[in-house]
């Protein structure tokens, strides 16, 4: 079905893309870093077919919508038919445009937060002396490692497929691969091969610089994480409190606020807005979390 969807956008956009390629060429590494396996042609083109079928979908919803309610004022059923189908497709295009950047976010993130652990492994397996290639060959099997394990299979690709020498390898996965860390890793083993030196202490030293700095982080988060549990408690399990006991207490004089009765006001608090800000709390803490 994806193949298909590719095949389309190519055969509607690939001309008018190949015109304008140049405009999107940033957009390129960061697909290459993605590890998304596509062309930045092929991409574009699924990014225009995407944002048309959205505005097609988008503009027929509204106006099925729109023709459905009674009492339209005409200046509302104008502005609704045309604003929102470029509302969707704009979102769309945007979405698409920016996923090959977050996914490369993500690889990267998912890289460094296993790396302490995979170059414990890999100076493990060093340690028995076998060959560098052999020590990515068993990282590959090991999916606790996350992206590594993507990198590894990159590595093996490189040796296996393309013929590639193990240094050669090494240097085309660094040199896509979205962690900065991993890349000074494998430029390190590279540069230890190269110079003949001992790669087992190179890998046990680069083993102990990277759980330290992953202690470092974890108790980093830890004391941040503390902030984040007062600004809680004082704003979204204090504060309600006394606002709903002021509530309570002005219910029994009567009155409205903006139009509202104290007892919906109250009903709208409890059942609307202190659950959205809670979720938005935990989305919050979730965008945040480095994942240590």
């Amino acid at each position: 079905m994806l193949s298909l969807y590719k095949k389309i956008a190519l055969a509607l956009f690939g001309d008018i893309v190949e015109k304008y390629i140049e405009s999107f060429r940033p957009l390129e590494s960061h697909i290459k870093n993605a590890n998304m396996k596509i062309l930045l042609k092929t991409w574009v083109s699924i990014i225009m077919l995407s944002t048309c079928v959205s505005f097609v979908l988008s503009l027929a919803a509204a106006y099925f919508v729109m023709n459905f309610m009674v009492e339209v004022e005409p200046y509302v059923y104008i502005f609704t038919i045309i604003s929102f189908p470029v509302f969707v497709s704009s979102i769309v295009f945007i979405f698409f445009y920016l996923y090959p950047v977050q996914r490369e976010k993500a690889r990267q993130k998912s890289i460094e937060n296993n790396l302490p652990f995979a170059i414990t492994h890999m100076s493990a397996i060093a340690s028995s002396g076998i060959p560098p290639e052999f020590m990515f060959e068993l990282l590959t099997e090991f999916k606790e490692y996350g992206e590594i394990s993507e990198e590894a299979k990159l590595i093996m690709r490189n040796i296996k497929t393309f013929g590639m020498s193990s240094v050669v390898a090494l240097k085309n996965v660094a040199e896509h691969t979205p962690s900065k860390a991993f890349r000074e890793l494998l430029l390190g083993i590279v540069s230890t091969i190269e110079s003949g030196g001992d790669l087992t202490e190179y890998l046990k030293e680069m083993s102990e610089k990277a759980l330290f700095e992953y202690r470092i982080k974890r108790e980093k988060y830890l004391k941040t994480l503390s902030t984040y549990a007062d600004i809680y408690t004082a704003l979204l399990v204090a504060a309600p409190l006394m606002m709903l006991s002021l509530l309570a207490t002005m219910s029994i004089i009567g009155g409205s606020v903006m139009g509202m009765t104290i007892q919906d006001l109250i009903d709208f608090m409890t059942w609307v807005i202190l659950p959205i800000l809670n979720v938005a709390f935990i989305a919050f803490i979730h965008v945040t979390y480095p994942g240590v």
